[in-house]
């Protein structure tokens, strides 16, 4: 299951449109509804808009917005929808808080650019940071970045640091499609500059799980139903953390993203800015809204799109109308989009697989439970047989990725008429990075989710909530793809996260921006982010899909562009058409 509270549906999901296919290939992967349901359990609160949301208690920053006058809580943001918002010029006045004590060693220090070896359209160049801040002197780690310079230099705002979500995503390939990505006026005023995560990637990479752990992962049996089933389900998870972490070291540890929202900092620092310019997407809002927590006098050009709401407060045991409310409705949105998957089948001939939603549901129920008893032959010397597991593996991620639609149907229709698990198991394959031979691309999207996952979600009452026989019957396909797991981040013990609300109280206007139709962080979410950060300006967009920006969509487009490039702030609660 995905998770039964929408406060931890962390991942980058779906893009579409002109500039939106990087994020679609990058990070698509990351919101597969398997994934989230067979290896993190992103278990997510229901969507809940603080009390006092329309209020702002953190750090004060001095600098001065022209014309930025205090947000409205998230029920107050109405206001016209149009295809130009009036828009106020903001300026950036007053002193900015001191770097932090003691990390003398690492600010200050000008990243050495070169040409990349492999694009000499980019430069490279790589950050020291220590691995924990309460300890500067001890161990460090490098951040790798890559910069796109300004088309503009006699017009340079400065630098544009940049994160695509994940959690984990690379900035480094973010980056490489920057030219198509950003506009045209985002790209003469600043050097767009990507960077892999701590522990990620380019950086120096932590190797948390094997190949071995990750086809464990992925081939786990979704629906135990003998007890030596259920016993190794229960003990998989605290095993595999408690061997990450001696895998990993100090640095599995202390993945999450406050330790990254404070690296970031020092990114800031070694581009040359006095205030961070930053553009966040999905989960890049999470790290974004915690360096304007950390460093809200630092925060400069600040677009934060789609956004992942922070709050993980200590919540007491949900009873079990709870539970059963909740997972019926992340049940009917599964059932939205396998609804989709179904009108899309059968768009231009009729779909191998079903007329509509329920006869696509139950023919993949009936296969499911099929290869549960009698897993198919693949063909492949590493994976012979096509399990449940590795086929609810191929689903989940299929379905979050409309462009892989065609080939999972011919790849299911081959399984389920024709018995051969090869077409769909070479699927499923491809959708994790994984190769023939068995070993996965040494950037496979769930490497290093599992310590950022761990560290930013403290334990809660809802990780092993399991919603009732009926819920779970009344949506067969849903209650196999995103099956109902133990807890995820049993035994972990590294470094988790302190700051389990977010207040900035910044004092010049951060954009929030998202789709009123995101089926992968709700708009809910992003309302309820504006509402927690002062003077923030908060723009939806009549769209679907994950991602405003980038997607097609020219209002929104603009609104953002004129933020970045020109200074000038939406009014508060636009709402972009169609």
């Amino acid at each position: 299951m995905r998770g039964l509270r929408r406060r931890r549906v962390p991942a980058q999901g779906n893009g579409a449109g002109r500039r939106h296919d990087l994020l679609s290939r990058l990070l698509a992967p990351l919101v597969s509804v398997a994934i989230l349901a067979t290896l993190l359990l992103l278990a997510a609160a229901p969507a809940r808009v603080p009390a006092d949301a329309g209020s702002h208690t953190g750090g004060s920053g001095p600098a001065v917005a022209v014309g930025a006058g205090p947000s409205a809580a998230p029920g107050d943001r109405a206001a016209a929808i149009g295809d130009r918002p009036s828009t106020t010029p903001f300026t950036f006045t007053g002193p900015v808080q001191p770097n932090p004590a003691g990390l003398g060693a690492f600010y200050g220090k000008r990243v050495t650019w070169a040409t990349c070896a492999d694009d000499e359209r980019f430069d490279c160049g790589t950050v020291v940071v220590p691995v924990d801040y309460e300890r500067p002197r001890g161990a460090r780690t490098s951040v790798a970045l890559r910069r796109l310079p300004a088309s503009g230099p006699a017009h340079r705002i400065g630098s544009l640091l940049i994160n695509p979500g994940g959690p984990g995503g690379s900035g480094i390939e973010f980056v490489g499609e920057a030219p198509d990505f950003f506009g045209d006026a985002v790209r003469q005023r600043y050097d767009i500059v990507g960077f892999d995560p701590r522990g990620m990637g380019q950086s120096d990479p932590v190797r948390c799980l094997r190949d071995s752990d990750l086809d464990a992962m992925y081939a786990a049996d979704p629906t135990p139903d003998t007890p030596g089933e259920r016993a190794a389900a229960r003990k998989a998870p605290a095993e595999r953390n408690r061997a990450c972490l001696t895998r990993g070291g100090p640095l599995a540890a202390r993945m999450g993203s406050e330790f990254v929202a404070r690296d970031l900092d020092v990114l800031r620092s070694a581009v040359g800015d006095e205030r961070l310019n930053y553009y966040g997407v999905s989960y890049g809002t999470m790290i974004g809204a915690l360096y304007a927590q950390f460093f809200p006098s630092r925060v400069g050009h600040v677009v934060l799109d789609s956004a992942v709401l922070p709050d993980a407060r200590e919540e007491a045991t949900p009873s079990q109308q709870d539970v059963d409310a909740s997972a019926r409705g992340w049940a009917d949105e599964f059932d939205d989009v396998v609804d989709d998957f179904a009108t899309d089948c059968g768009s231009s001939v009729e779909c191998p697989l079903g007329k509509d939603r329920a006869a696509v549901s139950a023919t993949l129920v009936t296969f499911l439970d099929r290869l549960d008893r009698h897993p198919l032959e693949t063909g492949y010397a590493s994976l012979p047989r096509l399990t449940e597991g590795w086929a609810t593996t191929a689903i989940g991620w299929g379905l979050t990725r409309p462009e892989t639609w065609p080939d999972l149907v011919d790849a299911l229709d081959t399984a389920v008429s024709g018995d051969d698990g090869s077409d769909l198991a070479a699927f499923a394959m491809e959708m994790v990075d994984r190769n023939e031979d068995g070993t996965y691309a040494a950037d496979a999207t769930e490497r290093g989710h599992l310590p950022v996952t761990c560290a930013d979600w403290p334990p809660s009452p809802w990780d092993s909530a399991v919603p009732s026989r009926d819920v779970l019957e009344n949506h067969p396909l849903w209650a196999r793809v995103e099956a109902p797991t133990t807890a995820e981040c049993d035994g972990w013990t590294g470094v988790r996260r302190r700051t389990l609300t977010v207040r900035p109280d910044v004092s010049t206007p951060v954009l929030v921006i998202g789709n009123d139709d995101d089926k992968t962080t709700p708009i809910e979410d992003t309302r309820a982010l504006a509402g927690e950060i002062s003077r923030s300006r908060l723009v939806t967009v009549s769209a679907d899909g994950h991602g405003a920006y980038g997607s097609d969509n020219d209002c929104a487009d603009e609104v953002v562009d004129d933020y970045l490039a020109r200074a000038k702030a939406p009014e508060d609660g636009f709402h972009c058409g169609a």
